[in-house]
């Protein structure tokens, strides 16, 4: 059975000002679009296949890849908490997990 997901507030923020940014800077949602489409497909995965995503330096965390993005998540019996969305050129010093 697939999992529910759950973004908390920072992730959802995160991936808002994401979505944003490339918006604006595109002149166009179109890409932003096509960006969360990429990420909710992956989630869709990640519920099916909770252990799909990597391990991090916390053992409960995980991580999954997509394009140019980090999703990192926690995983319950029943659902998925997405906990934050990082750009993988952002300094990794700062990165959360």
């Amino acid at each position: 059975m697939a999992r529910q997901i759950v973004w908390s507030a920072n992730a959802q923020r995160e991936r808002l000002t994401i979505l944003k940014y490339w918006a604006d800077r595109n002149g166009s949602t179109r890409y932003s679009k096509k960006l969360d489409g990429m990420f909710r497909v992956a989630l869709r995965v990640i519920a099916a296949n909770p252990r799909l995503g990597r391990p991090t330096s916390d053992p409960e965390v995980r991580v999954k890849t997509i394009g140019d993005h980090m999703l990192f998540y926690t995983i319950t019996t029943t659902e998925v908490h997405v906990l934050s969305v990082w750009h993988t050129k952002r300094d990794p010093r700062r990165r959360p997990f």
